[in-house]
């Protein structure tokens, strides 16, 4: 991608828990941008060779794949902007909803933002419902975190939020998770620089990290001086 100095880019991260998985997320303003970009790269043929050979090639590693398409849900979102360039971390929780009971799932996170709101408890997050590549209706909060040990302070303030949702709401959330809610999964991420293919303003956002440091080669151990006579190289040996 960067030999093409293609414009889209995209973010790897890896599973810390749950499945072996590596998840590989692109970005576009519209439907019909990610169509414009796939009739690019079918166009650009020395492109579509090299990752026709990459894939070829990744198949020997592979054990399945998926490809998923989501739409971003501002009115169910939290938070203001966070820089991406400066996480480590996703906790990612999926939500796969019984048919009938999407307004549960949507009622249920406006009143736990809410409750966030009124304890004034900062925690912002991304809602995205699928549209294609997996069975629905399915929603996956994205939660960005610089560190897992902000788990650590999700499960102190658990107390405060349950007070601020107050009792009547609290058994509300119990009934629409239990009518609405076939199966909830979390599970963290960690971003992965060395397989992201991030844009250039992205990684001056935090070179040190977006920017993975080659190993260095150790050096070649050499005879020393007097330990011997020297060998004579056969042409046979030479690799």
């Amino acid at each position: 991608m960067a030999r093409a100095n293609w414009p889209t880019h995209y973010l790897a991260m890896t599973t810390v828990t749950g499945p072996s998985e590596a998840w590989f997320l692109t970005g576009y303003p519209s439907f019909a941008a990610w169509e414009k970009d796939r009739e690019d790269t079918d166009k650009n043929t020395a492109l579509t060779a090299d990752l026709d050979r990459l894939v070829e090639k990744d198949g020997e590693l592979l054990t399945n794949g998926r490809s998923l398409v989501a739409f971003l849900r501002e009115d169910l979102s939290a938070g203001d902007p966070v820089d991406i360039a400066k996480m480590r971390y996703f906790r990612l929780l999926t939500f796969r909803v019984r048919p009938g009971h999407e307004s549960d799932f949507q009622d249920s996170v406006k009143i736990v933002r809410s409750a966030y709101e009124k304890a004034k408890i900062e925690l912002p997050w991304a809602v995205y419902q699928i549209s294609g590549g997996m069975p629905g209706p399915t929603f996956m909060i994205l939660l960005p975190m610089k560190s897992i040990s902000e788990i650590d302070a999700s499960i102190s303030r658990a107390g405060a939020i349950r007070e601020a949702e107050g009792p009547e709401n609290e058994k509300s959330l119990a009934k629409m998770a239990s009518d609405g809610f076939a199966t909830v999964e979390s599970n963290v991420f960690a971003f992965s620089p060395a397989m992201s293919y991030p844009s250039k303003e992205f990684v001056a956002r935090d070179p040190e990290f977006w920017t993975p440091k080659k190993e260095a080669k150790p050096a070649a151990a050499s005879k020393k001086a007097g330990a011997g006579p020297k060998e004579e190289v056969k042409p046979a040996d030479k690799k």
